[in-house]
């Protein structure tokens, strides 16, 4: 028998038919891995976010949370649970005098005047908490905050009807502790709520944001409107404290349920690196403060 001729070299030595058909299986797995890696422009290797708008971890990226978020019915019963916490900051209103009469304090002299700072107590513990509450209620999730914010406001709105009003007592010290509640309460509130609801989408925070001049409203003019006509001062105070406790029942039972569904179906950002960039807008536009003062020159 003779030895087949050497293949001459230079070239590839054709395959059997056994062979070609091994390595064409081999070779076919290759092709999604390849088409994988040409998908969204950008390699295999480095971990590209799904099409479907996930970061990969669970959750929505930012850009996909806000097109859903925006998107979402509004929930109007926020508009009432802000209503019934707002109402509690109308006693720096006109109710404001009617707390002063029933204390004898008069609109001069060291007691008017110590009044007047009392109630200035109202913008200085807003100012405090709205800076400070992330240090002084750093154990406390947003959610829990809302609800202290909420019994404050409720303690601070009943010291004048049931200290004042019922039990007649004049100690001065009522002032303070009331404007001092009601301040530090809407420091906490106010910017927490808002924070709380936004996975409900911007038109269910729209319907809180009407909750300002809706209470003011209804204290201001349609209160003192029926003032007008007989209805003791008193019953104000009242229905600013009875309101309270429905709002914070309907918080609880209406909108935290919503809450925990959007957890639930994942409207919610991951805590990756795309989770601080609104962060770092921010710190980025601090940096470029001098370009914001040239703009608000005239």
């Amino acid at each position: 028998l003779k030895s087949p001729p050497p293949f001459p070299r230079g070239r590839q030595q054709p395959l059997s038919g056994e062979c070609c058909a091994m390595a064409t299986e081999a070779e076919a797995p290759r092709a999604p891995a390849e088409a994988s890696e040409c998908s969204n422009g950008q390699p295999a290797g480095d971990n590209p976010r799904p099409a479907d708008g996930t970061s990969g971890k669970g959750g929505l990226t930012l850009a996909a949370k806000s097109d859903v978020e925006a998107d979402l019915p509004p929930l109007h019963v926020v508009l009432p649970v802000m209503v019934s916490v707002i109402q509690g900051y109308t006693l720096i209103g006109p109710l404001q005098h009617s707390f002063k009469v029933a204390m004898h304090v008069g609109d001069t002299g060291a007691l008017g005047h110590a009044f007047t700072q009392a109630a200035a107590l109202v913008q200085w513990g807003k100012f405090a908490m709205t800076m400070g509450q992330n240090l002084v209620l750093a154990p406390c999730s947003p959610l829990v905050r809302v609800y202290i914010a909420m019994a404050g406001m409720f303690l601070g709105a009943l010291i004048p009807p049931f200290c004042v009003f019922a039990l007649e007592s004049h100690w001065f010290g009522w002032v303070f502790l009331s404007f001092g509640l009601i301040g530090l309460s809407l420091g906490v509130f106010e910017c927490t709520f808002l924070n709380v609801i936004t996975p409900l989408g911007p038109l269910t925070k729209s319907w809180a944001i009407m909750g300002f001049p809706a209470a003011f409203f209804i204290i201001n003019v349609f209160g003192f409107l029926l003032v007008s006509f007989g209805v003791p001062v008193q019953a104000l105070f009242w229905y600013v404290v009875v309101c309270m406790p429905f709002g914070a029942a309907l918080f609880a039972f209406r909108v935290v349920p919503k809450l925990r569904e959007a957890a639930s179906t994942g409207r919610a950002v991951r805590a990756d690196s795309e989770a601080g960039g609104k962060a770092a807008a921010i710190w980025e536009s601090c940096l470029d403060w001098r370009g914001g003062v040239a703009a608000l020159l005239p």
